[in-house]
């Protein structure tokens, strides 16, 4: 193709055919899995913030809110955890009992179970984190369609890590029920949780 303008026009579609999934608003009237995700998997295979051994079969009979991200994060991070941390809060005991709520780590290098165990402890008491090798973590990230990069900057020490920023609520067979934005907030994640569970 020799022209341009076209060529620019067909890779810019291209990119955000690519970036459809992490541009769906949350909620779970209009949200269709297959149409967003068809190929989600939520499967892992890591290690919780005790050094145990935890997989998407640990949790195979509850509810997850699952969020990646990392504790080095200056914001967004833990803003995201906060919220989660706020709708959590905002539940009956009888939904909570039913919500397992899990952050994975997109930088295993540094949030050592040690690390994340620490690094929870200003979130809600019910979160566990999870960690792994490269390898297993990369495997999270790929089957939750998860965008993370490592990114040298030099304003900072170390590297930091770009991501995507999404809270997963995955019903206990593993279809995905709901995808939170930054945009959306704590009350909307409560009633998201308070539909999936029928209550």
């Amino acid at each position: 193709m020799n022209d341009p303008k076209k060529l620019s026009a067909i890779i810019l579609c291209l990119i955000v055919v690519g970036l459809g999934f992490y541009l769906i608003p949350a909620g779970t009237d209009k949200f269709d899995k297959n149409a967003v995700a068809p190929d989600f998997v939520p499967q892992y295979s890591l290690i919780n913030q005790d050094g145990e051994p935890v997989s998407e079969k640990t949790y195979a009979d509850t509810y997850q809110l699952v969020y990646f991200g990392f504790t080095f994060c200056p914001e967004i991070c833990p803003t995201e955890l906060q919220k989660m941390t706020v709708a959590l809060n905002e539940l009956e005991p009888s939904v909570l009992e039913k919500i397992q709520p899990i952050f994975i780590t997109v930088d295993p290098a540094r949030d050592t179970p040690e690390v994340m165990k620490e690094y929870l402890k200003s979130f809600h008491p019910r979160f566990v984190g999870f960690t792994g090798t490269e390898d297993t973590v990369d495997v999270a990230i790929d089957g939750f369609k998860i965008y993370a990069a490592k990114v040298d900057d030099p304003s900072l020490s170390d590297y930091t890590i770009n991501h995507s920023s999404y809270i997963y609520l995955i019903a206990p067979s593993g279809d995905l029920i709901a995808l939170y934005k930054k945009e959306d907030s704590a009350d909307d994640i409560a009633q998201g949780i308070r539909q999936a569970v029928g209550q």
